[in-house]
């Protein structure tokens, strides 16, 4: 199977400090991989240089193998195909949560109105926010603004979405119903590479867990494996950390 995303030896400094040492991974199409670790770690910035928001230092990027860091590829072209979701929302605030999922059908991709305004009640539904669809940002909850976020990344049928700690800015009591919207996703085949600190999340709905600190991958592998028995001390000294406040015991 071609994936859709690869790195090879990727890198990224901002002056002295070197933030990425090498990162090389696949992302298979219909996989979901959870990105953990503690802050810091490079996690954010990995996830920001897949679609080039932050401009590596060195190494490769491949979307379905063809090189995407390079002079004369069209990055808008290709961030067609890879929907972002920011842990800030990102929304416009003069614009109803319809508005917002149509600004980026009709200015990127040429919808006309009509079908833009189809396309975004669709996705609406899909986050369960039609009933918020003339209702702006500042009368939402933040999961609401969050849940009208994904909606408008799913709007653009990317082949892939990139989520960066999409929960982080909400209340507890507000993350669940962000959560479950990418569960939803996630079943239903998308692509999804979601750095998080959501460990429940990492290890029920990934199919792989990539664990990140100082600016490596220290091990990546399927979550029960990573979450009861990691082979790698940093892993267990993390996960015994993060676990404690969690039901049951914590990894050997």
């Amino acid at each position: 199977m071609t994936p859709l995303i690869r790195t090879v030896d990727l890198r990224k400094r901002f002056g002295d400090n070197e933030v990425l040492k090498g990162i090389s991974m696949k992302v298979e199409p219909g996989e979901v991989v959870a990105i953990i670790g503690p802050s810091g770690s490079g996690k954010s910035t990995f996830l920001r240089c897949l679609n080039r928001l932050t401009e590596p230092s060195g190494g490769e990027i491949y979307y379905e193998e063809r090189q995407i860091n390079k002079e004369g590829v069209n990055i808008n072209e290709v961030r067609q195909h890879m929907g972002m979701v920011f842990q800030s929302f990102n929304l416009f605030m003069h614009l109803t949560a319809k508005r917002n999922v149509m600004l980026p059908l009709m200015e990127v991709k040429g919808v006309e109105k009509e079908e833009a305004e189809k396309l975004a009640m669709a996705a609406l539904e899909k986050v369960g926010m039609m009933n918020k669809a003339d209702a702006y940002p500042g009368q939402m909850s933040g999961g609401q603004q969050q849940r009208v976020a994904i909606a408008r990344a799913i709007a653009m049928e990317p082949k892939i979405i990139l989520f960066d700690e999409p929960t982080s800015a909400l209340d507890p009591e507000l993350t669940g119903e962000v959560l479950d919207v990418m569960k939803k996703l996630a079943y239903g085949g998308m692509t999804m590479v979601v750095v998080t600190h959501e460990m429940g999340f990492a290890r029920n709905v990934a199919d792989r867990v990539v664990f990140m600190d100082q600016g490596v991958i220290v091990e990546e592998g399927d979550p029960d494996v990573i979450f009861t028995d990691p082979q790698n001390e940093r892993t267990r000294q993390f996960l015994k950390r993060v676990l404690k406040d969690m039901p049951g015991p914590p990894p050997a």
